[in-house]
């Protein structure tokens, strides 16, 4: 394969080897050629993971065929209800038969199909039933695309995080509180990635938007993925075609115990706030927007009351009316960019994306740029005993004050940063993770890790055999998205 130079780091082969930790980085251009490195390797093509040739089709435009990311572990198997036993390593997602039948495929036909249910970053599960992206966490927050569709998101995690969460059994809640044992036991610390061992522990976070007309031109920049959803509006099952417009990818290192976080988007999603949005076919923003009136039930409303609602034009305002449950479909979201890309970032990029055109003619990776690059200078050593959120992160590279948003994953919570009247406020990743805690409310500290608030408990023979009480907590009736999978 070809090879390309990116800051202090020379002849890089371009495939599908991920870096396990950080190397000959001294510098903000450096991190952002890791994350670079990384973005290219995991994006390599599934079906070329032995290494792959200069034709191995890098990106080529039109290609539905996975990734080498799209194999690892979903979370939505990785956390089965009842704190069950995940499947074993490999497994994918399984459509239900009931979904099968009203999208008219065959269960082999659904083995090349993704199923994407998440109208939010988070799952149901996790947010309470709440349609969460990231934020707000007690209303909907689902991004509805300009051409009038929805955004899906999945969350996967490496083999290595894999091991960990089965042979530790904490896909089991129960399991999570008794390993820290009221901070007396060990700490949750997932497995860092190191050259003598493995690549580590990677999370990925994924947004997708809906192409429906994918044989068109304009989708020749995107990755596409063949898939099945449930329709926002009425929850019948249908194939269509999804594009990629945002990935997170965290991974825990020998030498960033406390994750290198990277984040890249298409650059087509949305301009920059007060600029010249220009001739751009933006994926979420609307020179023309103009404010839509809605007709909805009342249950579907904020307040459970609303039978009207407006979605306007001011951009990175929250949807006001939830999907899913026979609320109505979802409305294009105005949506810029409160944080221009950095500039170090936005250096790196131009590289990159030379290289990726020069060796590869038309990829569609060539299309997405890296937002930015958290990681540290001087990291913070994994604790010895359990402790309580939030985790410390020192030496942050570039500053904790440093906004960091991807659009697509944090649209209703991007901050410029802090100010007179709110000194604390930044939206970043260490902001939002450092109190990422095990299941159950304990506040127990999870490595920076949100998944481990996914586990669910097995029911145990005195909960089946209690008598409910008559304060029991009221049931949540907001609308959700309709659970797919088998």
């Amino acid at each position: 394969p070809p090879s390309y130079s990116c800051g202090s780091s020379k002849n890089l082969t371009f495939g599908p080897y991920i870096p396990p930790d950080m190397s000959q980085v001294f510098s903000q251009t450096d991190a952002n050629c890791f994350a670079w490195r990384q973005f290219i390797a995991l994006n390599w093509p599934a079906s070329n993971l032995d290494g792959g040739s200069p034709d191995a089709g890098f990106g080529t435009a039109g290609d539905l065929s996975p990734v080498q990311w799209q194999t690892y572990m979903s979370t939505a198997l990785l956390f089965p209800p009842d704190g069950g036993m995940p499947p074993p390593w490999g497994t994918q997602p399984e459509i239900s038969a009931d979904c099968l039948a009203e999208a008219n495929v065959t269960a082999a036909q659904a083995k090349r199909l993704l199923p994407l249910m998440q109208s939010s970053k988070f799952t149901e599960q996790f947010s309470g039933n709440s349609q969460n992206q990231a934020f707000p966490f007690s209303g909907p927050s689902w991004l509805g695309a300009q051409n009038g569709t929805n955004v899906w998101y999945d969350v996967r995690v490496s083999q290595p995080e894999y091991d960990y969460v089965v042979d530790a059994g904490l896909y089991n809640a129960n399991n999570q509180v008794a390993m820290v044992d009221g901070g007396a036991g060990s700490p949750l610390l997932l497995p860092a990635g190191s050259f003598s061992t493995n690549v580590g522990s990677i999370e990925l976070k994924s947004a997708w938007m809906e192409a429906p007309d994918a044989r068109d031109a304009k989708w020749n920049s995107y990755k596409l993925a063949p898939a099945v959803v449930a329709d926002p509006e009425t929850q019948k099952c249908r194939v269509t075609t999804v594009a990629l417009v945002g990935l997170h990818i965290i991974h825990k290192t020998a030498g960033q115990p406390g994750f290198v976080w990277t984040t890249f988007e298409h650059v087509n999603n949305a301009p920059d706030e007060g600029t010249d949005a220009g001739t751009t076919n933006w994926n979420f923003y609307s020179a023309q927007c103009q404010p839509k009136r809605v007709q909805l039930a009342a249950h579907c409303s904020t307040d459970g009351g609303a039978t009207e609602v407006t979605v306007g034009c001011t951009p990175n305002v929250p949807p006001p009316y939830y999907i899913g449950g026979g609320c109505p479909e979802p409305l294009p979201i105005q949506v810029t960019r409160l944080t221009p890309i950095d500039a170090t970032a936005q250096s790196v990029n131009q590289v990159m994306q030379q290289q990726i055109g020069q060796a590869y003619p038309g990829s569609v990776w060539g299309s997405y740029m890296l937002v930015n690059t958290l990681w540290s200078t001087n990291p913070s050593p994994d604790p010895t005993r359990p402790v309580k959120k939030p985790l410390p992160f020192s030496g942050a590279a570039p500053s904790a004050n440093t906004p960091i948003a991807n659009t697509t994953m944090e649209t209703y919570l991007q901050v410029k940063g802090p100010d007179s009247k709110n000194p604390q406020q930044v939206s970043n990743c260490i902001a939002c993770h450092e109190n990422a805690s095990i299941a159950g409310g304990s506040g127990w500290a999870s490595d920076f890790s949100f998944i481990f608030g996914l586990a669910s408990a097995p029911p145990s023979p005195a909960t089946k055999k209690k008598t409910p009480s008559l304060r029991a907590t009221p049931v949540d009736t907001r609308p959700r998205m309709r659970n797919i999978l088998h």
